[in-house]
């Protein structure tokens, strides 16, 4: 308890100073409006807010690295993911929003990247009833939440009892959650909650789509992360832009590399064009034979507060994160 103690007050101590430099000194852009059309969490959250979400990540290094963060001259993915948080500027609307993300899609990918366009939207619980009048052919759905993280669940039609009742019980929760509010994810709170239903566009109905995801800093790809087999031995692969296999964990054990998908340059192209309109963003694609389609748009991956396993990982994408807010200690 009184090791505990100890690091709070340190990150309290550190919290304090570095949000009273960020204003005095205009660390960041701090002391200047946000640019028109953005939002940012120091003009949306309370300051002591921040400074205890700060203070929080500050603890969350501490205990798994022994060292408290560097905020006023970040350098590893983990620092300027928590600071991008709260001082990056956001276009707005919400880009967490699932079903307003694919506005974000350049005119110029449009015959290469859309989203899957959903059977039903609605602000109401997904009931057997609800599911019967939508007339829906045989085969594999996903539910969703718009403004959630791992609000979803999967389905056949016809359905069965037992996944029947937890999709209603799980679709009716996800329309009251405040999602990532312990986490200071505030561009969540700002998006009108609504459930919708995708059809699955596998190709093999025995497997899923593959979820690649495009972690991009100032409006660079930084790092490649591919899931697979999440429901079983789950591995988390690591590429750079160019595809080379990074042999580091990010938040899972990684594994055997796999062959470059055929539209991988393309989804680099698409969410770097995408990326410019962000300081950070986690941008999904699935990749099919010769189409991009866009899952959703992440602006902090679990929450930022998770540190990457790896802190050679950590050092090597905030590396790559140049530019932008962190280009000169201003934006």
């Amino acid at each position: 308890m009184a090791v505990a103690n100890h690091i709070k007050r340190k990150s309290r101590r550190l919290t304090r100073s570095f949000i009273a430099k960020a204003f005095a000194e205009n660390l960041f852009g701090a002391a200047r409006p946000a640019p028109a059309g953005t939002l940012r969490g120091i003009d949306v959250l309370p300051t002591s807010t921040v400074q205890q979400k700060l203070s929080r990540a500050a603890q969350i290094m501490f205990t798994s690295r022994g060292e408290l963060p560097n905020y006023e001259a970040p350098s590893t993915f983990y620092e300027k993911l928590v600071l991008s948080k709260f001082f990056a500027p956001i276009p707005m609307p919400s880009p967490a929003d699932k079903l307003g993300c694919g506005a974000f899609i350049p005119e110029e990918f449009s015959e290469v990247a859309q989203t899957i366009p959903p059977v039903w939207v609605g602000h109401e619980p997904i009931t057997l009833e609800l599911l019967q009048s939508l007339d829906l052919p045989e085969g594999r759905y996903f539910a969703k939440s718009n403004c959630g993280s791992g609000t979803n669940l999967s389905f056949q039609w016809p359905i069965s009892e037992e996944k029947r009742a937890k999709l209603e019980k799980y679709s009716e929760g996800w329309l009251t959650l405040a999602h990532g509010e312990r986490a200071g994810e505030w561009w969540y709170g700002l998006i009108r909650p609504q459930n919708l239903i995708e059809p699955d566009y596998a190709p093999d109905p025995s497997e899923s789509l593959s979820d690649w995801k495009f972690h991009t800093g100032g409006g660079r790809v930084v790092a490649v992360q591919l899931d697979l087999d999440r429901s079983g031995a789950h591995r988390q692969l690591i590429f750079d832009r160019d595809f080379n296999f990074i042999n580091e964990e990010l938040f899972f054990r990684t594994g055997a590399p796999i062959d470059k998908p055929p539209m991988f340059e393309t989804a680099v192209t698409v969410a770097e064009s995408m990326a410019r309109k962000f300081e950070y963003a986690r941008i999904d694609f699935y990749l099919m034979e010769d189409r991009l389609y866009l899952g959703e748009i992440t602006l902090a991956p679990i929450g930022g507060q998770r540190l990457p396993r790896s802190s050679e990982l950590d050092a090597i994408m905030g590396r790559a994160w140049q530019g932008g807010l962190f280009g000169s200690g201003e934006s």
